[in-house]
């Protein structure tokens, strides 16, 4: 006879991603996310595999939700300057108000397993191209209707700017000040005039 679960997986995994996006792999154990969790050991391996497993699972979850959340209004076929602005824009906000002080889940992935993960490393590489072609988009779009340069390298400014944004994220888990990051984002604004 099998056992039916008595946890909602989808909650269990959204809240291993909160504890994982704070701590990081290496500083989350087992015991920290069975206390986070309220879920028992036996119950997250039976679900998720192993941590490695569940730690995929909650990077995968991120890039669905949290990534979606922040990016989501560049998914659609009129995005333009406001689009991108409003994604700075919510940058700023997220910083101002903390929501941003454990960084970007991504990036803090991308550093602490650079080279040893081949599907963490693609997960992040994928988001990160996700976001440059949708902001290559809105530009494109934002140069056919006039609303920033006509001359505007829309390539390099994408890459420039997903960049940036990757890098405010790892800078806000570091404590970096408000006023850089409003200057960094001016800056990046700027390249649009």
């Amino acid at each position: 006879m099998t056992r039916t679960r008595e946890f909602d997986v989808n909650e269990t995994l959204d809240r291993a991603m909160h504890l994982f996006w704070k701590k990081g792999y290496v500083e989350t154990s087992v015991r920290d996310l069975v206390e986070y969790t309220g879920v028992a050991h036996a119950g997250l391996y039976s679900a998720f595999g192993d941590k490695e497993g569940l730690f995929k699972a909650a990077v995968r979850k991120y890039c669905l939700k949290i990534a979606d959340e922040m990016f989501g209004v560049l998914d659609h076929d009129n995005a333009g300057r406001a689009e991108v602005e409003r994604i700075f824009g919510n940058i700023l906000q997220m910083n101002k108000d903390g929501r941003l002080r454990n960084g970007c889940m991504l990036v803090n992935t991308a550093i602490e397993f650079s080279e040893t993960d081949e599907e963490l490393k693609n997960m992040v590489l994928g988001n990160f191209k996700k976001l440059e072609e949708a902001l290559g988009r809105a530009l494109t779009h934002a140069v056919a209707a006039g609303e920033v340069r006509n001359d505007l390298p829309v390539k390099r400014v994408a890459i420039s700017m997903a960049t940036t944004i990757h890098g405010l994220a790892a800078l806000s888990r570091a404590g970096i000040s408000f006023s850089t990051i409003e200057e960094a984002i001016l800056a990046t604004l700027e390249q649009l005039d």
